[in-house]
């Protein structure tokens, strides 16, 4: 399983907080995401957000982008939201790769 960052934006516009469409979206399916992200085998390890910037980062593990990629297009979150997935790893993987440079 890789290791992958979900990065997302919207503009203030469409923010949950300034926008009902996308508040009553967000009420709709937003409880549901780490269920449904599982039944395609993709897991759900963090959600941070940033209100004021209208940003968030979401950590996931999935066997390939591309799993996450076409989970995010049916998803709610491509509605309102730019994304990309960015692969990851660990700090101490950082640090176990410098060991051997």
């Amino acid at each position: 399983m890789g290791l992958y960052g979900i990065y997302g934006s919207h503009p203030a516009e469409l923010c949950p907080w300034n926008n009902a469409e996308s508040r009553k979206v967000i009420l709709e399916h937003g409880l549901t995401i780490v269920e449904e992200a599982s039944k395609v085998n993709i897991k759900i390890i963090n959600q941070y957000h940033s209100a004021l910037e209208h940003t968030f980062l979401w950590v996931v593990e999935a066997n390939d982008a591309h799993l996450v990629q076409s989970f995010l297009t049916t998803s709610y979150l491509s509605k309102i939201n730019a994304l990309k997935i960015v692969p990851l790893i660990t700090y101490s993987d950082v640090i176990e790769y410098c060991k051997k440079l």
